[in-house]
């Protein structure tokens, strides 16, 4: 029952996911991409700005900025080059997941998934002797969040995974 209710309030409606199909999840983030590709060449052009004042004037602080800027610049451009979309596919016996401002994805075998708990800003995916894998939804826009949250309750009751919802 409360369970129920609690995918009434957030607009969820269960009865459609007893006729959906298990397939992937994938999410694709826009405003991430463009706010790193303007602060990358910001980035890269101040560095540029201490290279130049570090040829004119050879001061060791010239110098660190110069390096700073100029490898932050490129941190910033190449991640904003990287997939921009988060995705979960699952697999026969494992669940492989993306997510956003990962560099890798990540291969969750189910036996060593204790539980999968939704909560209003993060999936958490509780494991057995490992680290907890954490998917945090902060930048997702409530639709995504919505598509999220019901795509994990559906692959906890395919995969019979014990589920917490906290969203209440």
């Amino acid at each position: 029952m409360i369970f129920s209710l609690t995918l009434y309030v957030y607009g969820f409606n269960p009865a459609i996911l007893l006729t959906t199909v298990m397939e992937n999840l994938s999410i694709t983030h826009n405003t991430q991409v463009l706010f790193r590709k303007i602060m990358g060449v910001a980035a890269l052009l101040l560095g540029v700005l201490y290279i130049v004042m570090a040829i004119t004037e050879p001061k060791v602080i010239n110098i660190v900025l110069a390096v700073m800027w100029t490898v932050m610049g490129s941190l910033y451009f190449i991640s904003s080059s990287e997939s921009n979309r988060s995705y979960v596919e699952p697999g026969n016996g494992f669940i492989k997941v993306r997510w956003l401002n990962w560099m890798r994805n990540k291969v969750i075998v189910d036996s060593e998934i204790e539980k999968v708990t939704l909560t209003r800003m993060n999936i958490l995916i509780d494991r057995k002797d490992k680290k907890q894998v954490k998917l945090p939804l902060d930048f997702f826009e409530t639709a995504q969040k919505k598509e999220v949250y019901l795509y994990f309750i559906e692959l906890c009751r395919n995969r019979s995974i014990t589920l917490e919802n906290t969203l209440m």
